[in-house]
């Protein structure tokens, strides 16, 4: 996930730089100008001059945001902000002194509630969670679709399962024949202590299944949620002239650290000097997804956008300084709103690999 920690003060600056140099991926920080940038990751590092502005910037353009400061501040500014608790992204707050962190928004879908024990855990804070379910020690539907990648639909449903957990009724969860990697799915169900053999009497349903399955939302049950894998983009970047088996590899390494393997891959995208490397053309084929390539022009708008870190390197090689991650991006523009990084630039042998999920 792309992170932004956003901080007010010199001492809210304090506990940015802590966090990220504790969280295993390195966020972006954004300080006021008046701060000193000592500390930080330079390529990491940006200053603002108006926090409303930079806030709707890293709202837009961030999978996460930690925001140290009070959370009044960051209500105010983010409400006029809000669009869908499926895509908004997570937003955790954290006092200066670092002694509580406070899961505000997309607690489930968006994964705010586990990335705050996380957060919280790293820091020696408090996590502070809201969430009725959560607090029951029950897991929703939607909060196993945001750990697994699934996108829960229709919205409205969501609400109905919740209350229902609360009043201490039982969800059947259900996976489709028809589900794409039925196993996996079945397996994450059975991990979460959701999949019980037995039959349920319950009316409540929650059903795993593909895009293709779904039904006309009109013919849905009131006591019915859909829960669809995401679509995984793989960007990918590499050297001039690299073989199939390579790119493969790294497909492969990349996959693996989300917990998935190349089969769950749907698309791949590069840059369009790229766009006859037989490698990446026969990994693509091996694979049977579709691979587009996208002018450096349109990669440097996903690059200006999102503060994407950029190599001179690669740019002196292929005209753009980020390839795998922008790559992915401008795949995702022409499919959905909805976008989350699973896996930011990784470097394998001669390839670049970045991982998308999308809806």
């Amino acid at each position: 996930m792309r992170m932004a920690v956003l901080a007010l003060t010199a001492r809210g600056a304090d506990l940015a730089r802590r966090v990220q140099k504790l969280l295993p991926e390195i966020p972006d920080v954004y300080v006021s100008e008046k701060i000193e940038s000592e500390g930080f990751e330079p390529k990491h590092f940006f200053a603002f001059a108006k926090f409303g502005e930079s806030f709707k910037d890293c709202f837009t353009h961030y999978d996460v945001l930690i925001c140290v400061m009070a959370a009044g501040i960051v209500v105010r500014t983010m409400a006029p902000l809000l669009k869908d608790k499926l895509t908004d992204p997570a937003v955790i707050v954290c006092d200066e002194q670092g002694r509580f962190a406070i899961s505000l928004l997309s607690g489930h879908v968006g994964g705010a509630n586990f990335l705050t024990r996380q957060l919280a855990e790293v820091i020696g804070a408090q996590p502070v969670i809201t969430t009725a379910t959560d607090i029951a020690g029950k897991i929703a539907p939607d909060a196993f679709a945001g750990q697994t990648a699934l996108h829960p639909w229709p919205k409205a449903r969501i609400k109905v399962l919740n209350s229902a957990l609360l009043e201490g009724k039982e969800i059947e969860y259900q996976a489709s024949h028809g589900l794409p990697h039925r196993e996996f799915y079945l397996a994450k169900l059975a991990e979460y202590e959701l999949l019980d053999q037995q039959e349920k009497t319950t009316a409540f349903k929650a059903i795993l299944c593909s895009r293709e399955e779904l039904p006309e939302e009109k013919d849905i049950p009131p006591d019915t949620l859909y829960l669809v894998p995401n679509q995984l983009i793989a960007g990918v970047g590499c050297r001039k002239g690299v073989d199939k088996a390579l790119v493969m590899s790294a497909l492969e390494q990349a996959c693996k650290s989300i917990g998935r393997d190349v089969s769950f891959i749907d698309a791949m995208a590069s840059v369009s000097i790229k766009a006859h490397e037989e490698g990446l053309l026969e990994a693509a084929r091996e694979l049977d997804v579709p691979i587009h390539f996208y002018e450096p022009g349109a990669l440097e708008q996903q690059i200006d956008d999102f503060h994407l870190m950029q190599s001179e390197f690669v740019r002196s090689r292929v005209g753009v300084g980020n390839v795998c991650e922008a790559a992915a991006l401008c795949e995702a523009a022409g499919m959905s709103t909805g976008v989350r990084f699973a896996l930011l630039k990784s470097k394998y042998e001669q390839v670049t690999v970045s991982l998308l999920w999308h809806w």
